[in-house]
């Protein structure tokens, strides 16, 4: 809990947002995020009037953030949730037909925001998973079954979103491409460390 970071969308209710931040933080520090994401829930509280906005105007809330192909997906996005009239799906292969959601958006949205039990795989953790265990890893490591199986296996019963908000953190601020060995509470037993790939 002390090493928790208080991001805005972490107790964020309306599940329409939930799944905007999920998507807002692809390949972006969450940091940068946090201005974007207030403004954007500011102009567009809903799926319908993103659905009615232009992609230039979305383009203008988002730019700061970068990777400019994201206005046309959450354009999109608004329109298919405007039809669905603003439920979001509840399932990843439902989420994962919606313009822009991935495999990892999916289970990022559905086990931080949903309480439902799925494994967070991103590169982040990969990178961590294969320090510790001590595998070589690569930019496709993360779509590897048997990575996806070790962190289904790792990820707890109950306290999942605990567990998985504690790994993106642990990995963004401590495990990092270059890692913090003497703040690293597993490094006695991290593979890296004792022998470094």
């Amino acid at each position: 809990p002390d090493n928790f970071s208080d991001f805005p969308w972490r107790q964020e209710g309306n599940l329409f947002h939930a799944l905007v931040a999920e998507l807002l933080l692809q390949r972006t520090r969450a940091e940068q995020v946090v201005e974007v994401y207030i403004k954007f829930k500011e102009r567009f509280p809903d799926p319908s009037t993103l659905a009615k906005a232009s992609s230039s105007d979305i383009q203008r809330i988002i730019d700061p953030l970068g990777l400019k192909w994201r206005a046309k997906f959450l354009s999109e996005l608004g329109k298919e949730l405007d039809k669905l009239h603003g439920q979001v799906p509840m399932d990843a292969e439902t989420l994962q037909q919606l313009p822009g959601v991935g495999a990892y958006a999916a289970a990022a949205y559905l086990s931080l925001h949903m309480g439902k039990r799925v494994p967070i795989v991103d590169s982040n953790v990969v990178r961590f998973y294969g320090r510790f265990f001590g595998f070589k890893t690569g930019p496709e490591t993360r779509r590897n079954r048997c990575v996806i199986q070790l962190a289904d296996h790792i990820t707890p019963k109950r306290a999942f979103r605990k567990f998985n908000y504690a790994l993106i953190d642990f990995t963004r601020t401590v495990c990092r491409p270059r890692p913090y060995h003497e703040k690293c509470p597993v490094a006695s037993r991290c593979v890296f460390l004792q022998q470094p790939l």
